[in-house]
């Protein structure tokens, strides 16, 4: 993965293994928030592997994979390792991939904070890491809707990319060669839409 962004889903992706439209910290521009209010308390480890997309989530036509979860200090001590966004307060990690053809994928990553404060700190590292190393020429913003508190989005060449606080959990989704422009606006609510389900105790999967 030669991309700065997909450089960042597969660091997350080799930690586990080893186990936009508007700037983070102004919203995204068109949603108030109001479903995502609900995930302001932290999530556990259980409560995040529901959030993450499953599987039986897939959308016809997308093959999912089966999610993977990392908690408790092993999650501190290889966010140390990985180094591209906040550890302070993280207390667990998740992803997952579906795909359609071998270079026409979606990656879900998501990061539990202990706190909301520490969750902004974490989408704002990510945010920056993600970013860097972009230009004018490399990056456009884009807009999406989503219902989450924060949201960063953009394309870059074949990619196209979001990061989504919804309370304390920070989202990154990130497209590769998505068939259609609103196929990540799609999968982002998707994924926020889970958060805030799964955090009320409910399988979003029911």
């Amino acid at each position: 993965m030669v991309e700065k962004a997909r450089g960042a889903a597969a660091g997350l992706a080799l930690i586990l293994a080893l186990a936009g439209c508007s700037s983070a910290g102004d919203g995204d521009g068109g949603d108030d928030g109001a479903g995502a209010k609900a995930a302001a308390t932290p999530l556990n480890a259980s409560q995040l592997a529901q959030a993450i997309p499953s599987k039986l989530a897939a959308p016809e036509g997308w093959k999912g994979r089966q999610p993977r979860v990392l908690e408790g200090s092993e999650t501190q001590k290889l966010c140390q390792l990985a180094a591209r966004f906040s550890c302070a307060g993280l207390t667990a990690m998740a992803n997952t991939q579906y795909s359609q053809t071998f270079d026409t994928d979606v990656k879900f990553e998501l990061l539990a904070y202990d706190t909301v404060d520490n969750a902004k700190a974490g989408m704002k590292t990510l945010v920056a890491d993600t970013r860097e190393g972009t230009t004018a020429e490399t990056f456009k913003p884009l807009t999406i809707n989503t219902g989450a508190d924060e949201t960063d989005a953009y394309a870059k060449e074949k990619q196209t990319n979001a990061a989504l606080r919804v309370g304390t959990v920070v989202a990154f989704v990130i497209g590769t060669s998505l068939p259609q422009d609103r196929d990540l606006q799609s999968f982002a609510t998707m994924q926020v839409q889970r958060i805030t389900t799964a955090v009320t105790g409910k399988n979003p999967d029911a």
